[in-house]
């Protein structure tokens, strides 16, 4: 779990490091090509971060669909809010602002933060 207290991270909420698979197309869903392919890399109750090998301008909102496996895929939009190089690689660090559409989403994204929370929990050792 990443604690956020780097003198210039900004995050509100503790970030949670895990590597799920994320399809990211434009807010309605659809692209004029196929939806980037991407990996989560952490995830918090307000946002998450992806790595991939196309930058997004900030501000720009995309749907992102999260497949857990074996359960039904996450599906919510975010706005980016920064997409920088990785340094010593062709991917980029990406972080969205989780903005749910409705209340079903808002709630499916609450659960699926807590469930990572749970998974993370189950794997300490005292």
């Amino acid at each position: 779990m990443s604690d956020g207290t780097s003198k210039t991270d900004k995050r509100e909420h503790a970030r949670f490091e895990l590597l799920e698979y994320v399809l990211m197309g434009g807010p309605d869903g659809k692209t004029a090509s196929q939806p980037e392919r991407a990996v989560v890399v952490d995830v918090s109750l307000g946002g998450l971060q992806v790595r991939s090998r196309s930058s997004f301008e900030e501000g720009s909102m995309l749907r992102l669909t999260v497949g857990r496996a074996g359960d039904e895929p996450i599906v919510v939009v975010g706005e980016v809010r920064y997409s920088i190089p990785v340094e010593d690689s062709d991917l980029f660090a990406t972080g969205f602002r989780v903005r749910p559409e409705d209340r079903p989403q808002r709630i499916a994204w609450v659960d699926y933060v807590h469930a990572v929370f749970q998974n993370q929990g189950e794997l300490l050792t005292y």
